[in-house]
């Protein structure tokens, strides 16, 4: 026998209003003499024994219907009335044609053997040999696909690529440690798949930390890997000469590291734009650096230079990052970005975390009956009411 929630416990103190009615409909009134007093029988003076045992009994069945709803909201789970439930092996697949090609030879075991397999999706959809894997997988919100798993689990078996970018919680809250099978793939590359052409005719790709690296020309680059080619338009929009002349040393810097190289023209030509304020009308292919305004809510293609790192502009300048911060978001917008990063199976297992038996949900097996209870408890109590004329 367990309580789900044993605090509403103290609701047990409102038994006192049941008392305090009582007491206050026995209270003795006062005896007022009047001419015919003696004409009276003594007798029908005398309260009656029988309206005594009335309001005792009325009283009882009150209590007995309070103490009735206390318990049904605190719950109880009580062992005798559960349902004897086997427990269940739950297989769970990332939406991913390669995983479920590796594994669709033990998906299928399983399903003979009356296990149960779901998609990794919203819903957790039931898994069929051969049928595509649902589209819309958000990492994001793993954690709300794995509440709808079923309570009582044996065991949960995690088939998945090993992508860094299936699991993008750091911690994963799951009713068992789920076994993790990883699918078969092919070695990482040292680049990104996506690369830059310089107007050298060289290549430029981030590498797995992300950071911007030369490729080399025999890496059999195809016209379909190559985001952009050539030089970057830009234009500037400042009323400050300094900030203009700190900026064209900035962009200098990065023609001198990395090759890339930049040329000032027309506003409606220009690619990336440096601007005082926020443009009022921003274009989704242009990419915008602000010197100025503050841009917490701003969107993708909108930078600010000194806010972003919460400093003043003079400083930005006198430590030398001012290319970086311009570096970075220009990557990402020429459309290049870092290959895609494996995980192995035990950084995978250290993701997830046991949910204690003791914060798991459980569900109070005799609430029905405590309604049944109420329900009679308060048709009685409305009989001996009104019998009583209380």
């Amino acid at each position: 026998m367990e309580w789900i929630q044993p605090a509403f416990f103290l609701g047990l103190l409102g038994i006192s209003i049941p008392l305090a009615i009582h007491l206050w409909n026995g209270r003795r009134g006062k005896v007022i003499a009047w001419a015919a007093t003696a004409w009276l029988n003594p007798v029908e003076s005398q309260s009656s024994r029988s309206l005594k045992l009335d309001q005792l009994l009325l009283l009882l069945v009150r209590i007995a219907l309070f103490v009735m709803i206390v318990l049904f909201v605190v719950g109880l789970w009580w062992k005798f009335l559960g349902k004897s439930e086997a427990s269940t092996t739950v297989h769970l697949v990332m939406p991913s044609a390669q995983v479920e090609a590796d594994f669709r030879f033990e998906l299928e075991q399983a399903l003979q053997a009356g296990e149960e397999v779901f998609w990794l999706a919203e819903g957790l959809p039931d898994y069929d040999t051969g049928e595509n894997p649902p589209i819309g997988f958000d990492s994001e919100e793993l954690p709300l696909y794995l509440e709808t798993l079923p309570k009582n689990l044996d065991s949960i078996h995690w088939y998945a690529s090993g992508s860094e970018s299936e699991i993008a919680q750091s911690i994963l809250w799951v009713p068992k440690i789920p076994q993790v099978h990883l699918a078969s793939k092919l070695s990482a590359p040292a680049f990104s798949s996506q690369v830059i052409q310089l107007e050298s005719g060289k290549y430029l790709g981030l590498d797995e930390q992300g950071m911007l690296i030369s490729v080399a020309d025999g890496a059999g680059i195809s016209k379909e890997r190559i985001s952009f080619s050539g030089v970057i338009p830009v234009f500037f929009e400042l009323e400050d000469e300094v900030k203009k002349a700190d900026i064209d040393a900035a962009l200098t810097a990065l023609t001198e590291v990395y090759g890339l190289t930049f040329s000032e023209g027309e506003k409606q030509n220009a690619q990336v734009i440096f601007s005082d304020l926020v443009a009022e009308n921003p274009k989704s292919e242009k990419l915008y650096f602000v010197t100025e305004a503050d841009l917490q809510t701003s969107p993708k293609n909108e930078v600010s230079l000194a806010n972003s790192v919460a400093m003043p502009w003079d400083e930005v300048v006198d430590k030398g990052i001012l290319p970086e911060l311009i570096l970075d978001p220009l990557v990402g917008f020429l459309g290049i970005s870092a290959p895609e990063t494996f995980l192995t199976k035990s950084q995978i297992e250290q993701r997830f975390m046991e949910i204690p038996q003791s914060k798991q949900s459980a569900v109070a097996n005799t609430s029905e009956i405590f309604l049944v209870l109420i329900v009679l408890l308060f048709g009685l109590e409305r009989f001996l009411a009104f019998r009583s004329n209380l």
